[in-house]
């Protein structure tokens, strides 16, 4: 690790912009060690560490003297991307070059990333598009004929034409595919076999688990980077949302009024006219039972936990139930290719939905949450049935801890005042270690932390207006580029509507737009404001002057009321332990580190990190939040701002 990582090392000798930093030496020895001993691990790495070629450099030597395949995980297809794209590459330059050793490696994608070519021809075939859509057609045509591997990146075509011609999981039959051989899933899946490293994301590797392991290739090591979303991302996947819009979607791919339906091919009349009945009969109770469902609100609420069985639906489970043997009846048409492709996918996904359906109304899962939610677009609202797993500990445990021989997480943010029993606890880690690595960045001389110890408490009706004022002056101070940061919606509206009147910048809103074109609209306009919630806390690189603040309206704890967090608090009151220490402020401590941690991207970068929430000086618990904060200059006024501000803008001119 040494020769590569150290002063004059491979990577120092193949990068020009390359710098020696002893925190990513000590993080490539840890990962080296845990995976040479069979162990777990643990990295906390501060920004500017660089982590990912301190996990991938020992990881793909694992594995070639090992022989034994590694899986990285981390949060999203663009991370994947960015991986496969520029990280590895240079990692196999550095083994090619200096080793004398070669790896190969794969990105795994969800089935529905690829085409299908059997669908693809279907769909050419029913003529069933509009003359615009031809010149994305005629692009798919084209890497079709390159018989390369191509993804919906690739292809680059609208997501209504893609549903149309991508690969169904359903449906795919590789015994039986005429084309398979030219398939360009199976291609990726014959790569993935022969492949040293695969680069997957958390939703896929957790969906994967949700299938029985029957989707990717075994591996004997996994590193999930990115691993402090691991836990929210396994609960959405390992669950279940159902929704009434969905069945009716799911209904009208059988039969819609007016267009085709698959129920057109069934070669009997009499099969035909009794599966629309049933369809209609469906959608009939769908309706009844799903304003059954709406009347259980309160006015105004539009979530509630279900902790009872409904004692609803009985009619509509009948219904489905018939339906469902009516397709049974209608397997002996499946001979035919073309509507096979349509009919399988179909009913399995109906058929899901079903069961999905009945484990709801009867609550049958152990240690799930459920809840009831309705959107607010209008005056009824789509209504959802949605459970998930309080805790992921005894699933990670079953299917990570006892089935790979290593397991490591890697992230920024893992840590409360470097302990990771918070963590530790979440995931149910065993049989390892963890380590703490300060970040290379001098945030003495490139950050000021504002504490708003001159501010009301949050819960004072003054605060909002007061908290107004504080972020007008810091946008002042700084000239605009500040990142605001909420836990609500509510909120944001509120403190937009008063720094609207306060600041000449222009303000960039989530509440008005969408989380992309907010930054992108942000980025191409110096001297803004961003104003975000939940999907700006993290994942958001914005270095040197793009960001020059970041101010946290208040502290992140979770809403208390929440299904999930209700259900989370019952179980840990039930272990004797007290909620608000065990859980919410640890969780809202590793939710500000995120969101502070937006600021200082590179070394050069200077900045202002504002906590307007003055209980982080005024409650006990605070010191928990503050030390948890970058050694940096502190400030607890304005005036000490601006005068501590000054200094490391001075400081960088000299």
């Amino acid at each position: 690790m040494k020769d590569i990582f150290g002063p004059e090392g491979y990577l120092d000798l193949e990068l020009p912009e390359y710098e020696f930093r002893e925190s990513q030496l000590d993080m490539a020895r840890f990962i080296q060690e845990r995976l040479a001993d069979s162990e777990n691990g643990i990295v906390e790495a501060g920004t500017g560490t660089g982590k990912t070629m301190a996990y991938l450099i020992p990881a793909i030597s694992h594995a070639l003297e090992s022989g034994k395949r590694v899986a990285v995980s981390t949060e999203t297809r663009a991370l994947q991307r960015q991986l496969t794209d520029k990280d590895i590459p240079v990692a196999q330059n550095i083994f090619r070059k200096y080793l004398g050793s070669d790896f190969k490696f794969s990105i795994c994608l969800g089935s529905g990333n690829y085409p299908c070519r059997r669908r693809f021809e279907r769909f050419l075939k029913r003529g069933d598009f509009e003359k615009g859509d031809l010149e994305y057609l005629n692009r798919v045509s084209a890497l079709f004929r390159e018989r390369k591997i191509f993804t919906s990146h690739e292809a680059d075509v609208p997501s209504y034409l893609w549903g149309e011609i991508c690969r169904d999981s359903e449906l795919c039959d590789q015994q039986r595919c005429p084309v398979s051989s030219i398939c360009p899933f199976q291609a990726a899946r014959r790569e993935w076999s022969s492949s040293d490293l695969l680069v997957m994301n958390h939703y896929l590797f957790f969906s994967n688990i949700a299938s029985g392991k029957t989707y990717l290739p075994v591996t004997e090591t996994v590193i999930f980077d990115e691993a402090h979303s691991v836990e929210n991302i396994a609960s959405r996947q390992l669950g279940f949302s159902i929704d009434y819009d969905l069945l009716l979607s799911l209904l009208q791919r059988f039969h819609h009024r007016g267009k085709w339906g698959i129920i057109n091919s069934f070669s009997s009349s009499e099969t035909r006219e009794e599966a629309i009945n049933s369809i209609e009969l469906i959608a009939k109770e769908a309706n009844i039972f799903f304003e059954k469902v709406r009347s259980i609100f309160n006015e105004g609420e539009t979530v509630r936990r279900i902790k009872k069985e409904l004692n609803l639906g009985e009619k509509l489970v009948l219904q489905m139930e018939k339906f469902l043997s009516i397709l049974e009846k209608c397997e002996k048409d499946c001979e035919d290719e073309d509507f096979r492709m349509e009919f399988e996918p179909a009913r399995s996904r109906i058929k899901g939905y079903f069961e999905s359906l009945k484990s709801f109304l009867i609550l049958s899962l152990p240690g799930y949450v459920y809840w009831i939610e309705r959107t607010e677009r209008d005056l009824l609202g789509n209504v959802s049935l949605t459970a998930r797993p309080i805790s992921i500990d005894s699933i990670m445990r079953f299917e990570v801890f006892a089935f790979y021989e290593s397991s490591l997480f890697v992230s920024a943010t893992l840590s409360v005042k470097n302990d990771f029993s918070f963590f530790i606890n979440t995931v149910g880690f065993e049989r390892g270690t963890g380590i703490v690595l300060k970040s290379p960045f001098n945030y003495k001389e490139q950050m000021v932390i504002y504490l708003g110890a001159d501010l009301p408490s949050p819960e004072e009706p003054r605060f909002t207006k007061e908290a107004a004022k504080a972020s007008a002056e810091i946008i002042k101070i700084l000239g605009g580029n500040c990142l605001l940061l909420f836990t609500s919606y509510n909120m944001l509206k509120s403190m937009k509507a008063l720094l609207e009147d306060l600041i000449d910048n222009k303000i960039y809103s989530q509440d008005e737009m969408s989380a992309s074109k907010a930054l992108h609209s942000y980025m191409r306009h110096p001297g803004a404001v961003l104003m975000g919630t939940h999907s700006f806390w993290q994942g958001i690189d914005l270095p040197g002057d793009l960001l020059k603040g970041v101010i946290i309206a208040r502290l992140p704890f979770a809403v208390p009321d929440t299904p999930i967090m209700e259900a989370k608090v019952e179980k840990i009151k039930s272990e004797g332990k007290n909620p608000f220490v065990y859980l919410q402020i640890p969780d809202a401590v590793l939710k500000m580190k995120q969101g502070a941690g937006r600021l200082i991207r590179r070394g050069t970068d200077k900045g202002v990190v504002a906590v307007l929430d003055s209980r982080i000086k005024t409650k006990g618990y605070g010191v928990t939040f503050d030390s948890s904060l970058p050694e940096c200059s502190r400030a607890l006024t304005l005036k000490e701002l601006t005068e501590n501000y000054k200094k490391i803008l001075k400081a960088r001119e000299n």
